[in-house]
C-alpha cells in the first residue's frame, strides 16, 4: 500500500524535503511506500479529516477542532520557540489602534492565534475580514494583513512602506514565555488502527530525513537559493528559527496556546493531546 502524506510547498517545509531526496541520493528508501500530496495548510486540514490523506502537517488548531478522529506524531512539529518570520501582521497603525483586519485564507493556527491575542493581550476585537486581493490593495481599507508562509517572509524581507511587520512567533514568545507549534503532524485514529506499522515506518522516514537536513544546513541553505526570492543570510536565519521536533516544552506551549484559545472563544474546548505509537523510552 502507499501511504498518502500532506506536502505543503512553503520554505518552512523544504528541510524536510530535502532530506528526503539526499537520502533517495544516498540510495535509503523508506520501507514503506508513500505519496506527497499538495496543499496549503488550511487545504490539508481539510483533507485530512477527509481522508484524501492519511498523515500530514496541520495546522494545530485544527487538530484541536477535530481531536476526537486524530492521533498526533510525538516526534514532528513546525514550530519556533519566538520569532518564526514567516507569519507576519503586517499593521499600518499601531497594535493597539487596530479596528479592521484581513486575513489570509492559507491557515487556521495562525488566525486563531491573533484573535486570541488581540482579544485577550490587548483587548481589542477588530472587524475580520478574508483577504482576497493584494496586501497593498487590502491596507487600503484594512489597518492590518495577516500573512503567512513565503508570503509572510516577503512581507518581512520587502516590506510594504508606512507599514510595521509583527511577528506572532515573536508577540507569543513575549506573552507566555513558551514556543509556539504552528502545526502538528496527525493522522485518523481509523487510519492508523488498520495500518500501524506503515504509518510509524513513514513518520520514521520523515524524521530521518529532516535530520539529515539538519546535519547539511549549508547544504539545504544552496539548494534553496534561486528557488524563492529569498537570498542566503534570509534562508539561513529562517531554517535556524524554525523547528519541528514535538518534546515536552513544545507540548506545554501547545497546551497553552489551547487553554488562551478556548478562553478567547476560539474553541469550545481544550483537548488533551492524544498521540500514536510509543514514547521513546531514550
Amino acid at each position: 500500500m502507499t501511504v498518502r502524506v500532506g506536502h505543503i510547498e512553503f520554505l518552512n517545509c523544504f528541510p524536510l524535503y530535502h532530506g528526503l531526496e539526499r537520502r533517495a541520493a544516498a540510495g535509503v528508501s523508506s520501507p514503506t511506500e508513500f505519496e506527497l500530496v499538495r496543499g496549503v495548510p488550511t487545504d490539508l486540514n481539510r483533507m485530512l479529516v477527509s481522508g484524501t490523506i492519511d498523515f500530514g502537517p496541520i495546522s494545530s488548531i485544527a487538530y484541536a477542532r477535530n481531536h476526537g478522529q486524530l492521533l498526533l506524531s510525538r516526534r514532528l512539529s513546525i514550530s519556533s520557540r519566538g520569532a518564526v518570520d514567516s507569519i507576519q501582521l503586517v499593521a499600518r497603525t499601531p497594535l493597539e489602534e487596530l479596528t479592521r483586519v484581513a486575513l489570509t485564507p492559507k491557515s487556521a493556527t495562525s488566525v486563531a492565534l491573533l484573535k486570541t491575542m488581540l482579544k485577550l493581550k490587548y483587548g481589542l476585537e477588530p472587524l475580520y475580514e478574508e483577504l482576497t486581493t493584494t496586501p497593498e490593495e487590502a491596507l487600503v481599507d484594512s489597518d492590518a494583513v495577516l500573512l503567512i508562509g513565503d508570503d509572510g517572509l516577503q512581507a518581512m524581507y520587502f516590506p510594504t512602506g508606512g507599514t510595521t511587520c509583527h511577528d506572532l512567533g515573536r508577540l507569543w514568545r513575549e506573552w507566555t514565555g513558551l514556543p509556539m507549534v504552528f502545526a502538528v503532524w496527525a493522522t485518523r485514529r481509523e487510519y492508523f488502527a488498520k495500518h500501524e506499522a506503515e504509518l510509524i515506518a513513514v513518520e520514521g522516514e520523515l524524521v530521518a530525513s529532516i535530520e539529515a537536513s539538519r546535519g547539511a544546513k549549508g547544504e539545504v541553505v544552496d539548494s534553496a537559493l534561486g528557488l524563492w526570492r529569498f537570498d542566503k543570510p534570509c534562508l539561513d536565519r529562517y531554517f535556524e528559527v524554525l523547528k519541528y521536533g514535538f518534546d515536552t516544552e513544545y507540548r506545554r506551549g501547545l497546551e497553552r496556546f489551547y487553554e488562551l484559545a478556548l478562553e478567547a472563544g476560539e474553541l469550545v474546548e481544550a483537548p488533551e493531546l492524544a498521540f500514536f505509537g510509543v514514547e521513546d523510552a531514550s
